[in-house]
């Protein structure tokens, strides 16, 4: 039985410049969704590519001196390297000066001219170079591009026109039936816009030597929208692709909606072609503090030098985490690095790292296969595929870190290190349960962050990748681990944006129910040891009283063993655990430090261990 086919789009961009972050952004959606469908084991079909016959292309090339074709082609190289270190696993690139393309187009509208549906005018009205649309007047604000905000274009010509007012009701009927535009606001809009009724689409022009001729008329090139939107079914109109068409989603932005909704829908109704089955409407990427991106207010963010900072997962995992899908979301430095730092370093990465270190501490690295499941049935698989299917990729993610959350208490809970000395049996059953966890965690995470799903899967021995199906509890072997380093490793402050003028940094305030949350404890320090794999540290082995804990502390160069031993210190009690350089440390003692001297804050003497500081 053949595989469930599914055919997934991004726009295709106009290469007037490098790629920008909104760009990447549209492909790392797209790319999240085409992985989960592979996941799920359907035959995927993803396609990207270049839209190159805009008047702004032709433009830029003519500034330059250069051919508009060559100067086009300089420029594609630029959006694969991004796409390619931004791990989007497209299938195809597809260019509009591809000549099966070209070809494809021609005949489309050929077939519409010779049954009707196009026909010779003249054009009067407002047309917009930058996003290469044309306006009516209620659509322009001050006279200006709704989008760009530039000034348009009043447009004079003879033109060919589509008979789109012709197709208005089907179009009204396709989109109400099948719920065609997600999220559903984004719908309303449109269907609020076509009550003011649909126009006859000018289709043509003769003002620009760049694009594509009509066949019957060659001083007419095809309008730059004519020519692109049908690059979906030309990339289907061959084998080994004409089992995917109907595309199942097509994923865009808001500023283009008009375009793959009552546009789109027509020319394929109009050309007897059977409709996509969904429109999947993203927001704009906007800077810091939510301002749009321009050179001006130097907030633009280039996608290949933020990787020259932050892994490829991190970006990622933060585009997708941070911004429901749909609404327009702000891009910040400070919320990168603390998603990076908080959830991906000390979530994520302490999970795989403590489990690993324990495995091979207590099993010299081999795994103990057990049969009692007790850690995947804190994982809400229903939740999850449910967001997957509206698309809700934050929420998903939001289960997945719920869940390494779930394993991490599963850690403190259990103790691991002191079953070692008296429970054998149960600390089985505990490490199998984390290691086959990191298994689970392995998959879910591949669509949003593959490379990091590819590391887990081979630091725990796993020979070759795993599907949705085998997302379920106790199919870890007895295998070896193999070593692989840190997944992530944490960044510090000191990302910071160009200004164009010096404005006084001021340290951010947390509120009192912040503060609130930290457990400070007074600690006795019972126990001083080296740590093996670090010159600068110490191993301390803490009394609280009634509880005994360990922390791993910078300060060998600081104090000698007989200098701490005995002391009291204060201390965060309720930090999460991590391991440093291979030992468990869990909390932090608060130390003064100034011009390289450091010193511990101790209580006074009568203060009994295990005080609560407040």
């Amino acid at each position: 039985m053949p595989k469930k086919t599914f055919y997934i789009t991004t726009p295709i961009y106009y290469p007037s410049g490098k790629p920008h972050i909104g760009t990447v952004y549209t492909n790392i959606v797209t790319d999240s969704i085409a992985r989960w469908h592979k996941l799920l084991g359907e035959d995927v079909f993803f396609s990207t590519g270049t839209d190159e016959h805009a008047q702004k292309v032709e433009k830029e090339a003519k500034e330059k001196g250069l051919d508009t074709k060559a100067y086009v082609d300089t420029i594609i190289p630029h959006f694969k390297d991004a796409f390619k270190k931004y791990n989007i696993s497209y299938d195809k690139f597809v260019r509009t000066t591809d000549e099966d393309h070209k070809k494809y187009c021609q005949k489309l509208v050929k077939k519409l001219y010779d049954q009707g549906d196009i026909y010779k005018g003249k054009y009067e009205g407002w047309y917009c170079n930058g996003c290469e649309t044309y306006y009516t007047e209620k659509d322009l604000v001050d006279g200006k591009c709704p989008l760009h905000g530039t000034k348009a274009t009043w447009f004079e010509e003879e033109a060919y026109f589509f008979k789109m007012s012709k197709y208005e009701k089907k179009v009204i009927d396709y989109i109400k039936k099948n719920n065609y535009i997600t999220p559903k606001y984004r719908q309303e809009f449109i269907l609020s816009r076509m009550k003011d009724g649909v126009r006859d689409l000018c289709i043509s022009r003769t003002n620009s030597e760049w694009g594509i001729s009509l066949p019957w008329d060659h001083k007419h090139k095809i309008w730059v929208w004519f020519d692109a939107l049908p690059n979906y079914t030309s990339n289907t109109a061959s084998s080994p692709w004409k089992k995917f068409w109907p595309a199942n989603v097509h994923v865009i932005a808001h500023d283009i909606i008009w375009h793959h909704s009552v546009i789109w829908l027509s020319m394929l109704l109009a050309a007897g072609i059977e409709l996509p089955k969904k429109l999947l409407v993203h927001g704009f990427i906007m800077g810091e503090g939510g301002l749009k991106m321009s050179k001006s207010l130097g907030n633009v963010i280039d996608p290949l030098e933020l990787l020259k900072k932050y892994p490829v997962d991190s970006v990622r995992y933060f585009l997708l985490r941070e911004i429901p899908l749909g609404s327009d979301g702000a891009f910040s430095y400070h919320a990168l690095r603390e998603r990076h730092n908080s959830e991906l370093v000390n979530g994520l990465g302490n999970l795989h790292a403590r489990t690993l270190s324990m495995v091979e501490k207590y099993y010299s690295g081999k795994i103990v296969k057990s049969p009692k499941n007790e850690l995947p049935k804190k994982f809400n698989y229903a939740k999850f595929e449910e967001s997957m299917s509206n698309f809700e990729l934050h929420n998903a993610l939001s289960e997945i870190m719920h869940f390494v959350n779930e394993c991490n208490k599963y850690i403190n809970d259990n103790v691991p290190w002191e079953l070692a000395k008296n429970n054998k049996k149960r600390l089985d059953i505990v490490m199998y349960n984390l290691a086959d966890s990191l298994r689970l965690i392995s998959i879910l995470i591949e669509p949003f962050m593959p490379e990091t799903s590819e590391n887990i899967q081979k630091s725990l021995g796993m020979k070759k990748k795993e599907d949705y199906k085998k997302a379920k509890f106790g199919l870890l072997g007895n295998n070896k681990l193999e070593k692989v380093g840190y997944l992530f490793t944490r960044i510090d402050e000191g990302e910071t944006m160009q200004k164009k003028e010096t404005k006084v940094e001021t340290k951010p305030v947390i509120p009192f129910t912040d503060f609130e949350k930290l457990d400070l404890r007074v600690a006795k320090i019972i126990k001083v040891e080296n740590h093996p794999n670090a010159d600068k540290l110490y191993v301390l082995q803490l009394s609280l009283g009634s509880e005994k804990k360990q922390i791993v502390a910078g300060l060998r160069s600081h104090y000698k063993p007989e200098q701490l031993l005995n002391k009291k210190i204060i201390i965060i009690n309720n930090l999460q655990p991590t391991v440093l350089r291979g030992v468990e440390s869990n909390g932090m003692l608060l130390a003064a430090s100034k011009d390289q001297k450091v010193v511990f804050l101790t209580p006074e003497s009568d203060i009994p261990e295990g005080a609560k500081i407040s």
